[in-house]
């Protein structure tokens, strides 16, 4: 039988967040942008001073906005890991309600590697596996570092599962 010990350990990079970075680099010249124009083109007489008050703030309200979801989506990507020992995997993901996922690593029936060119210029990619597990039929590890190398020792991980247990995979 096999110990448990781990084979590797790792996260996903803060590259999944490169699309909420840039929409919040957008936000803040937009922000001042709007500022300018609602400071010279509201027409104060027909608007409540109280609520024009309001309208003056919502750039800023926009860009407290923008950063607020900003440090979310990093604090959710950064609660992200994935662990891989000589039995299963495990995925845990979750701010304040943790999810844990287990997959025994003998169902594991299929692989993909994806390397998107953005992922390429930083040295990762994105690890899909197809498993026969029926509340977890696919597990993506989104933009690991060197995707190739964690699916040699995953596949390897597999096979030799798989011999242990004496588990073969029918069609």
């Amino acid at each position: 039988m096999f110990n448990h010990t781990l084979s590797f350990k790792c996260k996903p990079s803060q590259l999944l967040n490169l699309e909420n970075f840039l929409l919040t680099l957008l936000v803040f010249p937009l922000a001042f942008i709007m500022n300018s124009m609602l400071k010279q083109q509201l027409p104060t007489i027909f608007i409540p001073e109280k609520l024009s008050m309001h309208i003056y703030r919502l750039p800023i309200y926009l860009s407290v906005f923008a950063l607020l979801n900003l440090g979310y989506q990093i604090l959710k990507v950064y609660c992200i890991r994935y662990e891989i020992n000589t039995e299963e995997l495990k995925h845990y993901s979750g701010i304040l309600s943790r999810k844990h996922e287990f997959v025994e690593l003998y169902r594991i029936k299929d692989y993909r590697v994806e390397r998107p060119f953005v992922y390429r210029l930083f040295g990762l990619g994105n690890l899909i596996l197809y498993t026969s597990d029926k509340t977890t039929p696919v597990i993506c590890l989104y933009a690991i570092s060197d995707p190739e190398e964690k699916y040699k020792i995953i596949r390897r991980l597999v096979e030799l599962n798989r011999r242990e247990k004496h588990v073969f995979e029918v069609d």
